[in-house]
């Protein structure tokens, strides 16, 4: 590569900020060169702001612009590549969420968690127009993360169930001869006619239980909404499982059940509202009226703890429904780093009041579940 080739480069990549400090990087550009420094430097000259409380002013021109007349201006001196990664880069790093309204954007966006977030965070500005395009990436992240994770969550559920229904003693009763005859046929005696039955075998026991209650309420401030994603999958997932009765409300300063659309985790997030106030307590006295066998039912809280609602009363039902015998489970609620994010002081007294509060994956999460329905404390 030419020497002023990769000058001009290296010019490009450092922004205006080269020129004058690095002598051998700073040469005039040309106009096509020009409009590609100005849409770069609209972008990221986000970063210095981000970094510093100090303002890094752009150009005239970068100044001028807004993020549609930006948009168009990216897609006409770059090529589609990069034009994908800018357009990610303003959505998720810089939140220059008004690119959203392009249906364009979202059909060349690839659907990650982060755009869902955003995605969520943006719902009520989002047109409806733009709806379809809207579906369509939170679809695709849903169906992702339940191939991931149905089968294992399945598996644990109905897989510990499956044991517990093979294990005490046998009886006559349920012996199966036909199988037992067919499987030691090879121990038959032929010169004294007799058969040595080396292995029983029996009829597996039939379950006559009722099914297990799970209710779950899921916050929905706005830091919530890494696990609400999770929450909504999970909770599609749960409701296929039939030893399962699930029902999940999501709640701020108001309770709303979604349990009626389970079946499509989507339409479960775009009824999410994320924001505004929290009132953990009236949640879960609203949820304490939904059960009806205590000793068979759980009640799963999703949320960071941060009540703005009464405390007292929050405590009090806590310990009516542990009195009562209810399974309960507070999930912690994680951040983009995916670590636990709450009020510790609130967390601590719901575990005084017999409430379990962990940070948990969806697999633990379906491993408590199981070990509850199989009567043991995890």
């Amino acid at each position: 590569m030419a020497d002023a080739e990769l000058r001009r480069r290296w010019r490009l990549a450092l922004g205006r900020d080269a020129e004058g400090n690095a002598a051998d990087a700073a040469q005039p550009l040309g106009s096509g060169d020009a409009e590609r420094d100005t849409a770069l430097d609209f972008l990221y000259q986000r970063e210095y702001q981000q970094r510093s409380d100090e303002t890094r002013s752009g150009g005239q021109e970068a100044s001028r612009m807004t993020p549609a007349t930006w948009l168009a201006k990216v897609r006409k001196l770059f090529p589609v590549s990069t034009v994908q990664v800018l357009q990610r880069q303003a959505i998720e790093r810089y939140k220059l969420t008004a690119l959203l309204t392009d249906p364009e954007v979202l059909r060349q966006s690839t659907p990650t968690l982060n755009l869902v977030q955003t995605l969520l965070s943006f719902r009520n500005h989002l047109p409806d127009s733009l709806m379809a395009e809207v579906r369509q990436v939170i679809r695709t992240v849903c169906q992702a993360l339940e191939e991931r994770l149905a089968r294992r969550v399945r598996s644990r559920i109905e897989g510990r169930r499956n044991r517990q229904a093979r294990g005490g003693r046998p009886t006559h009763a349920a012996l199966d001869w036909h199988l037992t005859i067919r499987r030691n046929l090879k121990h038959y005696d032929l010169e004294g006619e007799v058969m040595a039955l080396q292995r029983l075998y029996y009829n597996p026991a039939r379950q006559k239980q009722l099914p297990w209650d799970i209710i779950v309420l899921v916050d929905q401030s706005g830091s919530m909404a890494p696990s609400i994603i999770y929450a909504a999958v999970i909770a599609s997932i749960f409701s296929q499982v039939r030893s399962l009765n699930t029902r999940v409300l999501l709640f701020d300063t108001q309770v709303v059940d979604v349990s009626g659309q389970l079946d499509d985790p989507v339409e479960t997030l775009l009824a999410v509202q994320l924001g505004g106030g929290t009132d953990i307590a009236q949640a879960v006295l609203h949820a304490e009226a939904l059960i009806s066998q205590p000793r068979r039912s759980m009640l799963v809280l999703l949320s960071d703890f941060y009540e703005g609602g009464s405390h007292a009363s929050l405590y009090a039902s806590v310990t009516r429904l542990a009195e009562a015998g209810v399974s309960l489970l507070g999930l912690a609620a994680l951040d983009q780093d995916a670590q636990p994010d709450y009020d510790p002081d609130t967390a601590q007294a719901l575990i005084a009041c017999g409430m379990r509060v962990a940070a948990m994956t969806p697999d633990h999460l379906a491993d408590w579940v199981a070990e509850r329905m199989a009567g043991r404390q995890p």
